[in-house]
Order: structure tokens, then C-alpha cells, then sequence
């Protein structure tokens, strides 16, 4: 491995916080489809019905495969290609997957935030323009509602129903669209300038205000006349015909997958900087949760509004007004929010314009907080691949130039067919190669990686934690999951999407959007097969695949707390080359000093075990150290001092503290030619894998 690869590990450094770690990843998963998505399906599919099938999806599919890339990440410390790679060169074409995927995603989701900040923008506007006060009988043309009006004619100004919409006829883009994703993108390059540790603490702002702000209109919504119609409707209403619906199985599985989203490459790169000591058990726990139940309850508030629109409607005169609650949940799922939950906040009376304005704030947000996800994973990407190369770039000029890239690359969806076309282009990329990927995980799970390496890798990473002083135990439950319930469920799914999609042009849009629309969907399919050929005869730079990629710091990190008796042996017996053996003392305890900016102050640490010597005959080959750049973990036959003995120096380690480096030493003996002689060596690898060698 490059030494400048092998280095990108301890780029990542001691990891972020848990706090910051936990909140970035929830604001990856809770995104804006949890708002408008979850709570259109469930009126789609016979309410209590899709939720069976959402939550068996999340249990025994999502949720396994989320901690599967939790795991890849904290153990790999590198982003999803370079983690691939690592596990087998072969799977690095599906690296090229997900991260083709990201790109397509990326184009267009910051377009439907600057849809959110224009509806922010004219929710100041009293009466509320989308709202009936604003538009008088006989002022729209048509047969649309003054909300569809204010989104069809006044955001989207897109082609009247009877125009035929070509792609080559889509029209330039439109100056509010592109002044609002130009705001967007303002926002994002401010939380990406400084890096990953920057970009979370902006995270506690753009996950707590969404949570907050969709508890006060619950509050409200939930007071509303005609509410407990919605809600009744919401979790009573039961049609268990839809249990035996193969398409409702497969969108319930598909709204989750793409809400918490393993399979898209994420989940893998923010893991790469957390602590190499986090129980990322727990947070996939902590996230799934969260993540769903964000969705559960925002379907209240969701729900007691349509219930509220349904009464209003039919208490008029006018019978042909008459709206269910049926009727109106089944509106598409970007229609839900902007049409029927905009008109609904619109009839909120004197207090429409603030809860209007929180509405779409709160919509914003949680955009935002999946686009820094996503920006902070290809961000990391072009710092991993420059690394590899030798090259360093500043984190600002990186952020520059990406969101410029994207900026760029999303005028398109700003265009009067741009809806058509980001409609397209969600339906290919965000979900056909989403399930692809997630598809092809499950099978490099089981060639390359398996449950041993899973279980093993979170046991030690949580040794020594409070919870778990011996390492968490995983249960038998997830080994099943991951090798069964999902691949199966997984290529059920996809065989049934594909079918569909061969069955009928989407949408039915014109040609050229199908074209697009299959070029988004095999392109990046393409990749995978591709790097798979590539890369088929190269063996992997790791091959101890049943010893954890952190095993120099594992030793570190497993002693036993002061005043306690270790029953950790010794990295090799010392039994038959003339030396006792040596019990592992626990070193002398330092407290720690700071200085006037508040940083820990390096000091060195004394130990009580000398460093271990061992002769090598010709019947015992020599250690082969090879290129010290290649070596993470200890070479066989390396008698390793697991407490130390001499300090390194502070300059070759200036990313970790000196407790985090082990010191190794020993010597052998060879035969010549020209003649015998005896060769010591010295180590000190640090916990990030980085070696010094002498």
C-alpha cells in the first residue's frame, strides 16, 4: 500500500466526539423524505399495512446492513472506495458505484431545498400566495387549486398538461430557481469549508430545529378540527390486502433503504472518523430509531392537517368540494408537502404566515442535514484520492470546488422541464442503484468480509468501555439478518423494480427522459463489473483478514486499568528461546496537563516491562518487514512489547499522543552469505497504523 494511502487513516486522527458522530449521522438519515414520502405511502399503501412491511424492512434488512458499513468504516478508517479496496481490490467498481450514485443524487437533491427556500421566502407574504384569500374565484386558469397554481405555475413554471414536453425543448434556467440553489449551495460551502468536525457541529443546529420546530406544529396540527379524522386514518385504517401486494413489500423496503440509507457510501465515510473506540453498535441502534421515529410522528402532524383540510372541504356547500382524508394523502410525495400540506398551513388563520414560515424551515433543514452528509463523503473522496497521489488540498479550495461542481450540474433541474427531469433521474439513480448496491454489499459480505470479522471488530473496538469491560457480545440475530433476510428481500426487490420499470416507460415521459433516465442506472451499475474484471487476479495488500485491521492499537488500547491483574498473554510465548516468559504491567499513570489554549500537553509515559528479544534460527524464517510504510499490524514472528518501553519521538507522531504508540523490538540471526551475523530492529506503530522504523 502507497505510503501516502496508508496515511489517510491517521489523517482521520483520534476520531470526532460521539455527540458529534451521533448527530451527524442522524441528520444524514432523517432527511425530507421522512415529511413527505413516509407519510404519502402509508396513505397509499392501506396505512397499518405498509407500516408492517416498513418496520420488518428496517429490522431485518436496513438496520443490519447499516452496521455492517458502521463497522467497515471505524475499522478501515478510510472512505467507501479506499475501504473496498481494502477488503478485496475486486469490489473497488462498486466503490465507483456508490460514489457515481452520490454524484447523480447531489444534482438534483439541493433543488428541491431551493424550492423550500422560495416557499420560505413568500411565506412573509400576507395573505399567503398559494392561499384562497390570495386568489379570488375565476382568477386561475384551469382546473387547479390556488396552491397547485402558486407550484405548477409560480415555482416550477413548468409546461401546461396538454404541452408535450421534450427533452431538448426543457428551456433555460429560470433566475429565481437558480438564485435559491445558488443560496443553497452558499450554506453548504459554509458548513464544508473547515472539514468534517466543522461541518458536525453545524450539525447540532440543522438537527435540533427541525426536531423542535416539528413538535410545535404538531402541537398545533394536532388541535385542529377534523384532526382525529387524519390520525384515525393514519394508524386505525388497516387494509391487509396490501400484505399480499409484492409492490407495496418492495416501496416500503425501498423508503426505508433510501431514508437511512446504507448502500450510498455514506455511513462508511463518516464512520471513518470516529473514535476507534466507539460502540457503533448502539449508534446504529440509537440512529435507526431516531430516524423512524422521526418519520412515525411527523406522520401525526402530517396526517392531522389532511384531517383538517378533509373537514374544511367538506363543510362547505359545494359537494363536489368534498375532500377525504384518502384523497387527499395520496398526492405525490413532493406534492404532499408543497400543494396539500402548503394549503393546509395556509387555512391556520391569523397564525398561517408563522407556521408557514416553520414549516418551510423546518423542510430546509432537514435537506440540509442529508446534503452535508453527502457533500462531507465526496469531499472526503477528493482528499483520499489527492493523498494517494501525494498531493495535500486545503479543505476550503476542496469545498469550492465541489459545491461549484454541483452548482454547475444542478441548472439543469432549474429549467421549466427540470421537474420531469429530477423526477427521472430520483427514480433511476436515488432507487434502482441504491437497491443495486445494497445488493452487491451483501454479496461482499459474504465472499470477503463474513460475521466473524463483524463481531470481532465491534467486541474490540468496545473493550474497556464502561458497558462492556470484555467487549459487546453480538447476538446470533444479526449474523442472520445480514447472511440471509437481506440478500434475499434485497434481490427480490430488485428483480421486482427492474420488471416494473421494463414493463412501462416512467412517469411516462417522452424518450429522452428515458434515455437519461437508464443512462443514470447503468452507468454506474456498469462500474461494478468493471473494477471487478479490472481487479479480478490482484490479491488484497491485507491478507490476515481474521486478525482486526487495528491490532497494533487494540493491544494499546485493551490494558488493564490500574491496580488490575491482566490476563492478557503476551503477543508470543517466549517458552524455548531462553527467555521467561514476562506478565504485562500496567504503566505508571501520568496525569494529564494542558496548556493556555486548552490542549492536552504530550508528556511520556514510563513503564514497568522491559522490551522483549528474540534469536532466530535458520529453521524460523525472519520477520519481513518489507516497505514500513505497507505495515498496520504486527508481521508474524514479531515479539511486541504490548506497554512499551521508549518514548518515540514526538515529531514522527504529531497527530497522536504517546500512549496511543506501541513499541516492538527484537533481533535474528542469518547465515549469510557472506557470513553469520545478527540483525536487531526497533518499531514504534502508532494507533492510526503509522510506523517508524529503525
Amino acid at each position: 500500500m502507497p505510503s501516502s494511502i496508508a496515511s489517510q487513516d491517521s489523517a482521520r486522527g483520534s476520531g470526532v466526539s460521539t455527540c458529534e458522530y451521533l448527530i451527524s449521522l442522524m441528520g444524514y438519515a432523517i432527511g425530507i423524505g421522512n415529511i413527505w414520502r413516509f407519510p404519502y405511502l402509508v396513505g397509499k399503501y392501506g396505512g397499518g399495512a405498509f407500516l408492517i412491511a416498513y418496520f420488518f424492512c428496517l429490522i431485518f434488512v436496513a438496520c443490519p446492513l447499516y452496521l455492517f458499513e458502521l463497522a467497515i468504516g471505524q475499522d478501515t478508517r478510510k472512505s467507501t472506495m479506499f475501504a473496498y479496496q481494502e477488503m478485496h481490490p475486486r469490489w473497488l467498481g462498486l466503490g465507483w458505484c456508490t460514489a457515481a450514485m452520490l454524484v447523480l443524487v447531489l444534482t438534483y437533491y439541493n433543488v428541491l431545498l431551493a424550492y423550500a427556500i422560495i416557499y420560505m421566502v413568500y411565506s412573509f407574504v400576507d395573505p399567503l400566495p398559494w392561499s384562497k384569500e390570495a386568489n379570488p374565484p375565476n382568477t386561475i386558469l384551469g382546473s387547479y387549486s390556488p396552491s397547485e397554481n402558486f407550484w405548477y405555475r409560480t415555482v416550477l413554471n413548468t409546461f401546461k398538461p396538454d404541452e408535450e414536453v421534450e427533452l431538448s425543448n426543457i428551456g433555460a434556467p429560470q433566475a429565481h430557481l437558480v438564485g435559491a440553489l445558488f443560496c443553497v449551495y452558499l450554506m453548504v460551502f459554509g458548513a464544508m469549508y473547515k472539514g468534517f468536525s466543522a461541518s458536525a457541529k453545524v450539525s447540532y443546529v440543522t438537527v435540533g430545529m427541525p426536531i423542535m420546530l416539528l413538535l410545535i406544529l404538531l402541537v398545533r396540527a394536532t388541535t385542529l378540527e377534523g384532526a382525529s379524522d387524519g390520525v384515525e386514518f393514519y394508524i386505525a385504517k388497516f387494509d391487509g390486502d396490501y400484505l399480499s401486494s409484492f409492490e407495496m413489500w418492495a416501496t416500503a423496503c425501498a423508503q426505508i433503504l433510501f431514508s437511512l440509507s446504507p448502500g450510498m457510501g455514506t455511513a462508511i465515510t463518516l464512520s471513518s472518523y470516529t473514535n476507534p473506540k466507539e460502540d457503533v453498535y448502539i449508534v446504529n441502534l440509537l440512529v435507526s430509531i431516531c430516524n423512524s421515529s422521526f418519520s412515525f410522528v411527523g406522520g401525526f402532524a402530517v396526517f392531522s392537517i389532511i384531517g383538517f383540510m378533509s373537514q374544511e372541504s367538506c363543510s362547505t356547500d359545494a359537494v363536489s368540494e368534498c375532500r377525504t382524508v384518502e384523497d387527499l394523502a395520496q398526492k405525490s410525495s413532493i406534492g404532499l408537502a408543497f400543494i396539500t400540506l402548503a394549503e393546509g398551513v395556509s387555512q391556520f388563520g391569523s397564525v398561517s404566515n408563522l407556521f408557514a414560515v416553520l414549516f418551510f424551515i423546518m423542510l430546509l433543514t432537514l435537506g440540509l442535514d442529508s446534503t452535508f452528509a453527502w457533500m462531507e463523503t465526496i469531499n472526503t473522496y477528493v482528499h483520499d484520492i489527492l493523498r494517494s497521489k501525494g498531493i495535500h488540498a486545503e479543505q476550503w479550495k476542496v469545498a469550492l470546488g465541489t459545491s461549484v461542481f454541483f452548482f454547475l450540474l444542478g441548472l439543469p433541474y432549474c429549467t421549466r422541464g427540470g421537474s420531469q427531469l429530477l423526477d427521472t433521474v430520483d427514480n433511476f439513480a436515488a432507487s434502482l442503484v441504491l437497491i443495486f448496491s445494497c445488493l452487491v454489499e451483501t454479496f461482499m459480505y459474504r465472499i470477503d468480509w463474513g460475521w466473524d470479522r463483524v463481531a470481532a471488530g465491534i467486541k474490540r473496538a468496545t473493550i474497556g468501555n464502561p458497558r462492556t469491560p470484555n467487549g459487546r457480545v453480538m447476538p446470533a440475530y444479526w449474523q442472520f439478518a445480514l447472511g440471509v433476510t437481506a440478500p434475499v428481500v434485497l434481490c427480490f426487490l430488485f428483480i421486482q423494480k427492474m420488471d416494473k420499470t421494463y414493463e412501462e416507460a416512467y412517469g411516462g415521459y417522452s424518450t429522452g427522459y428515458q434515455v437519461i433516465g437508464w443512462f443514470c442506472f447503468w452507468g454506474p451499475v456498469a462500474l461494478t463489473p468493471i473494477g471487478f474484471l479490472m481487479n479480478f487476479r490482484k490479491q488484497p495488500e491485507r491478507t490476515n483478514f481474521e486478525e482486526p485491521l487495528l491490532d497494533v492499537s487494540e493491544k494499546a488500547a485493551a490494558q488493564p486499568a490500574l491496580g488490575e491483574a491482566s490476563d492478557i498473554p503476551p503477543a508470543r510465548s517466549t517458552e524455548g528461546v531462553g527467555l521467561p516468559p514476562h506478565p504485562i504491567q500496567p504503566p505508571t499513570y501520568v496525569p494529564p496537563t494542558f496548556n493556555a489554549a486548552g490542549h492536552e500537553k504530550p508528556h511520556i509515559q514510563h513503564f514497568n516491562q522491559p522490551p522483549l528479544h528474540e534469536t532466530h534460527s535458520n529453521s524460523v524464517p525472519p520477520p519481513d518487514f518489507g516497505d514500513s510504510s505497507q505495515q498496520n499490524v504486527v508481521p508474524p514472528g514479531t515479539v511486541v512489547n504490548s506497554v512499551g518501553q521508549v518514548p518515540p519521538p514526538i515529531a514522527d507522531f504529531p497527530e497522536e499522543g504517546l500512549n496511543d504508540v506501541v513499541y516492538m523490538s527484537g533481533s535474528f540471526t542469518t547465515q549469510g552469505p557472506p557470513h553469520p551475523s545478527t540483525v536487531s530492529y526497533e518499531k514504534f506503530v502508532g494507533m492510526s497504523g503509522k510506523v517508524r522504523e529503525s
